[in-house]
Parts: C-alpha cells; structure tokens; sequence
C-alpha cells in the first residue's frame, strides 16, 4: 500500500473532537464509580431510578400487551410452585380466616403460612383451606427472639412493646391487648418481613415464587399465573408497587411483593451476614417493606419496576383503571379489611379462570359498557374520577356540564373519566376511571371514543 493510500484511508477516519472525548470520559468514569459503588450505594440508586423513569415514561406512552401472549417459557402450577406469607396483627387478627377462605374460594391451594405479631391464643389452630391443605400460625417475633436473632435489641423500644402486648395477650387482657395492637402494629410489621421470609425458606419446602400480602390482600391466581410464566424463577427476581425517592425505592406491602426463589436463595442462603444485620435493623426500621428492599439491594437483588402496573393497592371500588393498564392483567387488591369486603371479592373472583385485565372490571362488577358512554357521555349523580389527587386535573369556572364533556374531549390523550361540580362550578378529569361512586347533584362520565380505542389495540379478548 503506498503513501497517498494511506493517507487517504487515515483521512476518511473522523477523529473524535474534544467535548465528545471529555464526554467518552465522562461516561467511563461514570461506569467506573458505578461498578466500585456498594450495591446499595447512592449513586447506583440514582441511576437506576433515572432509568426507571425513563422505562416507565415509554410504558406510558407506548403501552404493549403483545409479551403476555407469547408462548410461556417458564410455565408454572401456582398451587405447587407459589409460596404465600399473609401478615396480620392482634388489632386485625379476625381478618385472617376471610383471606384464607379466599384463597380457598379460588382454589388457589398454595402452600401457605400466616405471621402474627403476638402469641399464639391458647384457642387459636392452624388454618385449613378446602383441599384440606393446613395453613400454620406463627407467631414469628417471638420466633426471631427465641433463636437470638435480636439478640442485643431486647431493650429497644419496639422490641419491649412486643412483650408488653405478648405479657397483654398471655395475661387474657383483652381490652389492653386491643388497644396495644391498634396503637403500635404498624411498628411490629416492620419486624415480620425478614423473619418471615427467613421462616418459610428454611421449613417449608423450597417454591419457584414466593408472595408476601397483608391480611386484606387479594391476590387473582389465574393473572399471577400468567405474568409469572414468562419470568425465570431461577434467577433473582423482586416484583412490586414501588414506592418512595431514588435512596430506596420499594415495594407497597399492601399491593403483594413477590420474590422469586433465587432471590430468597440469595439472600439467606450466601448472605447470611447480610440477613442478621437486617433483623436488627427491623428494631428501629420505620417500614418493613423498605426494609425488605433495602436488605435485597445490599445482595444487589433491585425492585423491578418493569411490572409495577399488575400490582394494585386498593380495593375494587375504588380501583382506577388507567389508560396504561387497560390491556394488561390485574393481580391484586386490597383495603379488604372492612366488613364482609374479603368475603365479597372472594365469591366475585371465585370462579374466574382466566386471567382478569384492568379494563374488565366494570364489566365484572356491572357497570356501564365503555360503549354505552359514546350515546349517552353525561350521567347523573355518580363520579366515575374519583379521589382527586396530585394526578387528576381541576378546572375552575366551569358553568356547564357540556362544557365539562368538552374539556374532557379536547384533552383525550389525558382524560378517561371526567365529573362536573354545579356547586363548585368545577371540572375534574384523569387518566383513569373508577366503577363509579354514588355523588348526589354531580354529572359524570366516561370518554367512550378513548376507551373504546385503547380496547382495540389489546390483544387479549
């Protein structure tokens, strides 16, 4: 090759300029400080938070539904592959035997255990769901202090509160043990997650999945099934509703968390280092589920956030169904702690074989077909919008229902659902609609032409 080639060759080679090789070095020693950070470091938090938002911005732009109906590569039994952890508290012990016919109700036969911050009732026997599978109760507190896991915390404040209410409950002091449970119980189920977990790891026999709910959690086993059997169970996975800043996001124990056997594995089984400065830490911890999130992160195991859409932490009439969610599949409820609420989702989902899709709730529960709203848009005295909150947008110096109905339509990428306040001359509108809520004198509905396109482009029927 002579001179001239070579020089022509090297011309044709663009060599970098000066801010993109100060910004190639940038990006080196950002990937440097990542990968020398503690898993649970700030930096790697910040950068994974950014990239959630990001994730979640273009789920919410381009909402896919297509990877739900692909052949499963990791099918699963949820009756034998699934392990389920229930909480519950002295203050909210009676909801417990609602949740477990429930899970009965939906032949969802999983094996089960139920942790509770107090001793076991001299009255009080497992639980047995209909297939005649037993339910154990532990009290698992009492468990951890045994074996010496809080070994050293014994006068922590929270930890003597555990034994005044263990003393309330042993002394057959009904009234104070009440009382004590009420007051303090968001305090001792910050002391459940870990040991809870830990118990059911090393004494029941080892699950592909493993959920951990409150005791006014519904979980629909036929959509869990189908999310879970297109994720690998053999590698560490944590799924939730997250919540909180870029420092430790975690999952909303209401909405169910779910872990996959790998990640347990991981945790109490390589870190066990890692597992006896956590139950020290759930002494003075303000959540158990950050906690649990934290714990994870040290073992570098990070809440996914890619499935945040299938967990739902309210109960059915009061859950929005979102734009974003309309084709994907619904896998919990809860605040199903009141009355015969539990008892009443059970017998509605009971005979519910295939999997249950955010938009068909209306149709479950009866309310108005989405279609009917493109005839009839304006209904009286209901609310299909809702809670207002930091999502929902108000107009002020609304004078007219149709004016209402207006705004709603020249906002369509935003507006699902809209109510009219006469009184307040006022119009809300969101991204979401509710099964609709009794509203004396208010005007609402529901965008039919939105929803009717966000139904054609599922492709689930």
């Amino acid at each position: 090759m002579g001179i001239s080639e070579r020089r022509s060759i090297r011309s044709c080679i663009t060599r970098p300029s000066r801010p993109q090789k100060i910004a190639l070095g940038v990006l080196v020693f950002l990937f440097i400080i990542y990968n020398l950070t503690p898993y649970d470091s700030r930096p790697r938090s910040f950068f994974r938070f950014q990239h959630n938002v990001i994730e979640d911005y273009y789920q919410n732009v381009h909402p896919s539904d297509s990877w739900l109906f692909k052949p499963q590569s990791h099918p699963i039994d949820p009756d034998n592959d699934i392990g389920i952890i229930v909480k519950t508290g002295f203050g909210t012990r009676k909801r417990v035997s609602a949740a477990v016919k429930a899970l009965s109700d939906e032949s969802f036969f999983a094996d089960t255990i139920v942790v509770q911050d107090f001793p076991l009732l001299d009255d009080q026997q497992n639980f047995t769901v209909a297939n005649g599978k037993e339910v154990p109760v532990i009290d698992i507190i009492g468990w951890n202090l045994e074996r010496g896991a809080l070994k050293g915390q014994e006068q922590q404040e929270r930890v003597m509160k555990y034994s005044t209410i263990a003393e309330a409950v042993e002394g057959e002091e009904w009234m104070l043990a009440d009382g004590l449970g009420k007051s303090m119980g968001w305090e001792l189920d910050a002391m459940k997650f870990i040991p809870s977990l830990e118990y059911m790891w090393q004494t029941l026999p080892k699950k592909k999945w493993y959920i951990m709910a409150d005791d006014d959690t519904y979980i629909i086993k036929s959509s869990l099934a189908l999310v879970l059997g297109h994720l690998d169970s053999t590698k560490p996975q944590f799924l939730g509703n997250p919540v909180g800043d870029y420092k430790g996001r975690f999952p909303h124990g209401g909405s169910s968390v779910v872990m996959s056997g790998a990640a347990l594995g991981k945790l109490y089984d390589q870190h066990p280092e890692v597992v006896a400065e956590a139950h020290k830490e759930s002494a003075t911890a303000i959540w158990g589920d950050k906690l649990l999130s934290t714990t994870f992160m040290k073992v570098g195991i990070y809440l996914d956030e890619t499935y945040r859409r299938i967990f739902n932490g309210e109960p059915p009439w009061m859950t929005r169904m979102w734009v974003d969610r309309f084709c994907l599949p619904l896998v919990s409820f809860h605040g199903l702690g009141g009355d015969d609420a539990m008892l009443h989702v059970g017998e509605t989902f009971k005979n519910m074989a295939e999997p249950v899709f955010w938009r068909q709730l209306g149709k479950i529960y009866g309310a108005p077909d989405f279609t009917s709203f493109v005839v009839e848009p304006i209904r009286p005295n209901i609310d299909y919008v809702g809670r207002l909150d930091e999502y929902s947008i108000t107009v002020d110096k609304v004078t007219e229902v149709d004016e209402c109905v207006k705004i709603c339509h020249d906002h369509s990428t935003g507006c699902l659902a809209w109510t009219f306040d006469p009184g307040r001359q006022q119009c809300h509108y969101a991204r979401w609609a509710i099964l609709g809520d009794a509203a004396e004198g208010r005007f609402s509905g529901i965008n039919g032409q939105v929803a009717e396109k966000l139904e054609g482009l599922c492709h689930s029927p």
